[in-house]
């Protein structure tokens, strides 16, 4: 069971941080999470991440951007649902930095990821918070940064960055196979799924 909730979670963050510098106002700073830290690993994410892939799709900008950050239940089976806690949001009640994408895998157990930057539709940021989740991954925390960019044809690139801490560095080699596979394998499937859309 732990093995297939680690690969759910590797699924989940695949679908999954850095393509710009970002200012301080940018960045959510909750109480557990210290500000500096998440820049730098944000900037991490952009010069030097552990993992990083990108796709292609023939769709609206916003469409892109909406379904790589609500939409993960339609196009990966490990995931029953996506919701948002706005309860700490910088506007409360509003999607954006500080709301909490909470994702319920298919044995019940979540994932809570912290918006940490919220930009649409060009790119947004989470960072997991392990302390919060229930699922249980040979991980300490996780960056994701997604950047979307419009082509000259009107089709969009997306792409994610993603830092993160194995919990052991007896398992960190490992940890970095298994988070790049699923990485790609769920890009691949969003990219699958966003192309068969009709709303072009």
């Amino acid at each position: 069971m732990r093995a297939r909730n680690s690969v759910a979670y590797y699924r989940n963050t695949a679908i999954s941080l850095v393509f710009c510098l970002f200012s301080s106002m940018q960045l959510y700073a909750a109480s557990n999470i210290d500000r500096v830290f998440i820049e730098a690993e944000v900037s991490r994410a952009k010069s030097e991440p552990d993992n990083s892939t990108s796709i292609r799709v023939e769709q609206p900008l916003a469409l892109v951007f909406d379904a790589l950050l609500s939409r993960l239940a339609e196009y990966t089976e490990d995931i029953t649902s996506i919701d948002f806690d706005h309860s700490l949001a910088e506007t409360p009640g509003v999607l954006g930095i500080g709301s909490r994408r909470i994702t319920t895998m298919v044995d019940g157990k979540t994932l809570v990821q912290r918006i940490v930057l919220f930009e649409p539709p060009l790119r947004f940021a989470y960072f997991t918070d392990m302390s919060l989740s229930t699922v249980r991954v040979p991980i300490d925390y996780s960056i994701g940064y997604y950047t979307f960019t419009e082509q000259s044809d009107d089709s969009v690139v997306a792409t994610v960055s993603v830092t993160y801490k194995p919990s052991s560095r007896l398992t960190a080699f490992l940890v970095r196979i298994g988070f790049n596979r699923a990485l790609v394998k769920d890009f691949e499937k969003a990219e699958t799924y966003l192309n068969s859309l009709e709303t072009r």
